[in-house]
């Protein structure tokens, strides 16, 4: 918990001239995530404003939850939207059920308490996406969770 509400500052805190690419961010994930298939595709190499260490902070909690709900694999797509980066982040676990789904970025919601589960992974995403004019929603799908976060392009 205390770990997640220090992200959970960081991520309140102003972004200052941050910028990265997202493919060496995605490299950090792979090998956070090692038992985990991790696919990524598309524009990786267009600069972000926002540090490496917070687009990680996002993707790793996308990336647990796809864990903790049985994920196989976990695809990134990264479109060029000129002003933004568009990056769908889905995987092939557990559905969202339609109760759960207006609540999954609410702080301390949770599905996974007795496991461990804190419901702030998904707050911090959306407190991260927001201190940098980004944003993050959830996709509807059939199969799995799908996300889509827009990052603004530095």
């Amino acid at each position: 918990m205390a770990q997640r509400l220090r992200e959970l500052a960081r991520a309140e805190s102003l972004p200052q001239n941050e910028r990265t690419k997202l493919a060496p961010v995605i490299a950090d994930l792979r090998s956070r995530f090692p038992a985990s298939a991790i696919e990524a595709s598309g524009s990786l190499d267009l600069v972000i404003g926002m540090s490496g260490e917070k687009a990680l902070i996002v993707l790793s909690h996308l990336a647990d939850n796809a864990m903790r709900h049985k994920a196989a694999t976990i695809r990134l797509e990264a479109t060029d939207e000129r002003t933004t980066l568009l990056l769908t982040v889905s995987n092939d676990g557990e559905p969202i059920s339609a109760p759960n789904r207006d609540r999954i970025f609410d702080a301390f919601f949770t599905t996974r308490r007795d496991q461990g589960g804190t419901g702030m992974g998904l707050a911090i995403a959306r407190a991260v996406m927001a201190s940098h004019g980004g944003s993050i929603r959830l996709k509807p799908t059939d199969e799995g969770a799908a996300f889509e976060l827009k990052f603004p392009i530095a």
